[in-house]
């Protein structure tokens, strides 16, 4: 996931600036990938890439989700992929 964001980045964005986030907290992981670069919608899109279909797709497979648009500055990939509960203590 963070690989296909990071390369819609580069070849959809001119974004001068890129940012990857991961948190583990208890019960999941969340991903961020950001960027500062104009915003590119499906309707202004140039090609017919498949990239955040296939994200999505992925993440849905671990049981997460994934949601990808405008930002405050850019655009934003994230992702909440559950975890499964560590050992009983």
């Amino acid at each position: 996931m963070v690989q296909e964001a990071l390369t819609n980045t580069v070849k959809h964005a001119d974004a001068r600036h890129a940012e990857v986030v991961i948190r583990h907290t208890p019960g999941e992981v969340q991903v961020i990938v950001s960027d500062d670069g104009r915003t590119v919608t499906r309707e202004g899109a140039t090609d017919t890439g498949h990239g955040i279909d296939g994200m999505r797709e992925r993440v849905a497979t671990l049981g997460g989700a994934l949601t990808a648009g405008p930002a405050e500055r850019g655009f934003a990939v994230r992702a909440v992929i559950p975890t499964p509960p560590g050992p009983a203590a």
